[in-house]
């Protein structure tokens, strides 16, 4: 910026093609609009993040649902050790979500986008769990709890992985 520019951009939130923007104007000392800077906010969920959650949850938990150790673990947990790691897994998910999607005071404003956000990639990473389990036979219907335990096990590092792939699109 030259010195007749003033260094704080005044900002307004839009919506441009289906999205929300943050759009700054850049004025000169005598108030004048010198230059705009436009800027895509990523607070709301689209369908095509979860197609993208979908594909992230997929890179990790294809391998993960592969080892023996996690077919060993779900057995072998207890349910209290189970929810123990769904809560762990939102609770951190939540913080990763807020610092991905949710910088400075945008959490305020879009406070039930970022809940959403966090539910939806948990369960999507879960479904995706639970399918990859029963192709390759190692989610039991007949033992529903068996494959839930180890669906739980996998969901924990895929989702951060589906949440990561929807950020860098």
């Amino acid at each position: 910026m030259n010195s007749d520019t003033t260094q704080q951009p005044e900002a307004r939130v839009e919506r441009r093609a289906g999205r929300l923007h943050s759009i700054q104007e850049v004025k000169d000392m005598a108030g004048r609009v010198v230059s705009h800077i436009e800027t895509p906010l990523r607070v709301e969920l689209m369908g095509e993040d979860v197609t993208q959650i979908v594909a992230g949850a997929c890179v990790m938990a294809i391998p993960v649902a592969l080892s023996e150790e996690v077919w060993t673990l779900g057995s072998e947990l207890s349910n209290g050790r189970i929810m123990l790691i769904v809560l762990v897994t939102l609770l951190t998910l939540g913080f990763f979500v807020r610092a991905l999607f949710y910088p400075g005071k945008q959490l305020r404003e879009y406070r039930a986008e970022f809940f959403k956000r966090v539910i939806i990639a948990y369960l999507v990473t879960f479904i995706v769990a639970m399918v990859i389990l029963i192709l390759i036979d190692k989610g039991p219907l007949d033992d529903f709890l068996l494959a839930v335990k180890r669906a739980v096990i996998i969901t924990f590092p895929a989702s951060f992985a589906a949440t990561m792939v929807d950020y860098i699109k």
